[in-house]
């Protein structure tokens, strides 16, 4: 039986330093039916020069160069790229186990259109796995609050891309279609063995950047909503919601800079959460987490900087 062509997305910024252990990873993988596209996106180092010649090793590997330095687009740019049925993204800061891809298409074959893998968050002291004491196994949308709302560590039917992108030009633009991927996939199938390497010690790293220009969760609330439709259930309408809300508080609410920007971008989201969640107390209430989390939600929308 022909292994189907699985699509490997690399979204690349000044990725000099890590380019080429990130390469040696995916070339090396256990599932060989691969096609590697490397999305340079506004790069100003040697990244492009050190792909090109990692395609003169492997002619599964393909450069897409954009002078547009944006994460998003960069992924957008891929997903329109491909040409196998299945996709999957790798930052270029991290690296995959030998089996990444042949673990995570097993789930795929199970029937489901989203396998998720563990991964190590990888800080450079503690190196703890993202996920303990979990089992492999289906994951409905109600239970998928526990996942990172990343787009690595997972494979993907590539037919869940057909009219969804990430949002472009905006931090969270993980987080702005996470929800909507798994309402649309149904449910996840998750595997709980270590497959991806989670690198969060770049200092370039969007995950550590705190400025202003990445405060626009505002435009982010306003894509997952521009998703929430007729076409889906009530009840898919509010979870993909909660979802959303649980994955800004437990990933994202840390990186929010403790000063007069920050408490300007708290204010600004608490005006959005306002005018468009309708239900905040309810989603909160019905949240599979702590209710100590439950009340500082509470806090946060009656006062955002308290």
């Amino acid at each position: 039986m022909v292994e189907p062509l699985i699509s490997v997305i690399i979204p690349i910024y000044n990725g000099e330093k890590y380019i080429d252990n990130c390469l040696s990873k995916v070339v090396a993988q256990t599932y060989k039916n691969l096609e590697i596209l490397c999305v340079i996106n506004g790069t100003t180092d040697s990244t492009e020069e050190k792909v090109r010649e990692w395609m003169k090793k492997d002619d599964r590997i393909r450069v897409l160069v954009t002078e547009i330095g944006d994460l998003g687009r960069a992924s957008n740019i891929g997903i329109e790229n491909t040409t196998g049925p299945y996709l999957s993204f790798i930052d270029v800061d991290d690296w995959v186990e030998p089996d990444y891809i042949e673990k995570l298409y097993s789930g795929i074959q199970k029937g489901y259109k989203i396998c998720k893998g563990n991964c190590i968050l990888y800080d450079g002291v503690k190196n703890l796995p993202a996920y303990q004491g979990r089992s492999s196994g289906e994951i409905s949308i109600r239970g998928a609050s526990f996942l990172l709302p990343c787009r690595h560590s997972s494979v993907y039917d590539r037919s869940l891309f057909e009219k969804l992108r990430y949002l472009e030009f905006s931090y969270y633009e993980d987080l702005s279609l996470w929800p909507i991927l798994i309402a649309t996939a149904g449910c996840v199938y998750y595997i709980n063995d270590i497959v991806y390497n989670y690198n969060q010690t770049n200092e370039t790293s969007i995950m550590t950047v705190r400025n202003e220009k990445h405060l626009v969760l505002d435009k982010v609330f306003a894509h997952i909503f521009s998703n929430l439709t007729p076409d889906l259930d009530k009840e898919v309408n509010l979870l993909i919601t909660a979802l959303f809300i649980q994955s800004f508080w437990t990933s994202n609410y840390q990186y929010i800079p403790k000063d007069e920007v920050g408490q300007a971008y708290l204010k600004r989201v608490k005006q959005v959460v306002e005018n468009r969640l309708v239900g905040y107390y309810y989603i909160i209430e019905n949240l599979p987490v702590p209710k100590e989390m439950k009340e500082r939600m509470i806090r946060f929308y009656r006062d955002p900087i308290a």
